[in-house]
């Protein structure tokens, strides 16, 4: 479970993201829907770049870039044509009055992530509530916390990444989430709509060997992995509690990763061709089955057919899909794109919304 003081350090740095060079994902077979891409910017200037969440009815969340600020902040999108700007705690210091990231979000626009409130690294789980940021408080001798998801009851799980803690926060109170049997670190990345917990827990002392764990009143269930897998994770399960992820090929946290289903009390591979040293995850399921991910490209997985989004989408947006990050009941998906005009890959925020026609 890698440290995220690099991760960290960048976004404090960093005033736009530049993508890398991707691959596109071969398509299986051309899936039954195909989509309107719309750009999620301001008409001031401001635009999203990495869209983290999406809620029911399309509004996004994620990191953004705003006119006159010197980095990417969180920013919350109830209109693509409307950006709101989520500030930091420390409002006063240049520095830190933009060093935000949004990760989640519910159908109320309550908005969950982190904001830095000390220089170098020290990070804290943050919640907007109409724009106005409240420092949870979770884990303070923790110098990475994140708050990752939020459901519509209000509850939010996230992690403190130096100390491997997964946490769940509800009614005012933190309560740390046991790793499995044998383990001693933890970290969750998603929440279902009751209440559920999802990420990852060691199974030993080795915290580079870790499995997808669904924490339920508080108490850890082991998903398991691929066959000969000894890392997998968990980011999102639908009402139906069929979960996505992603599992090593053959190996612990360094290794190759497909994108897998959890269902059955099975693991299936979504990509089994996949190949080469990639880390490909299955970020986010809607309550169809549909699937979206990233890795060589943004895809989208659908009666059993996995398919490359810049297939689905017109010709003339300018835009490659570089990665999608969530998907809603309605069947939009929040996905980042990178222009294919240019030599500068910035990345952009887009609302992929299914075509009728």
């Amino acid at each position: 479970m890698w440290n995220r003081t690099t991760r960290a350090l960048a976004l404090l740095a960093a005033p736009f993201a530049f993508a890398t060079t991707v691959v596109p994902a071969q398509a299986v077979a051309a899936a039954p829907a195909h989509y309107q891409l719309t750009r999620i910017r301001d008409l001031n200037g401001a635009f999203g770049n990495l869209p983290q969440a999406i809620n029911a009815a399309g509004h996004t969340a994620g990191e953004g870039s705003f006119p006159g600020h010197g980095a990417q902040a969180a920013y919350l999108s109830t209109n693509p044509t409307e950006l709101t700007h989520l500030p930091g705690i420390v409002p006063n210091d240049p520095t830190l009055a933009d060093a935000t990231v949004a990760y989640g979000l519910n159908s109320s626009d309550v908005v969950v992530g982190a904001a830095f409130n000390t220089l170098p690294v020290r990070q804290t789980a943050v919640v907007w509530r109409n724009g106005t940021p409240t420092d949870l408080g979770i884990l303070p001798t923790d110098g990475h916390v994140q708050a990752r998801a939020i459901n519509d009851a209000g509850q939010i799980a996230g992690t403190g990444f130096d100390t491997g803690t997964a946490w769940l926060y509800q009614n005012g109170k933190a309560t740390v989430l046991a790793p499995l049997p044998g383990g001693h670190a933890a970290e969750a990345f998603g929440i279902t709509a009751d209440g559920r917990v999802l990420g990852l827990s060691s199974t030993s002392n080795d915290t580079t060997k870790a499995e997808a764990t669904v924490w339920r009143d508080g108490t850890p269930s082991d998903l398991g992995s691929l066959p000969g897998s000894t890392w997998s994770e968990v980011h999102a399960m639908n009402s139906s509690g069929v979960a996505v992820g992603a599992a090593g090929v053959g190996g612990g946290e360094f290794a190759p990763r497909h994108p897998v289903m959890f269902a059955g009390g099975k693991v299936i591979d979504l990509w089994p061709d996949l190949g080469g040293s990639t880390f490909d995850t299955a970020q986010a399921i809607n309550k169809a089955g549909t699937i979206v991910g990233d890795g060589r490209g943004g895809w989208v997985y659908s009666n059993g057919v996995r398919t490359d989004l810049n297939t689905l989408i017109p010709p003339d947006t300018g835009l490659r899909i570089t990665a999608a990050y969530g998907i809603n009941d309605a069947g939009q998906i929040a996905a980042s794109a990178t222009t294919t005009t240019t030599n500068r890959h910035l990345s952009f925020a887009v609302l992929l919304t299914p075509d009728a026609g």
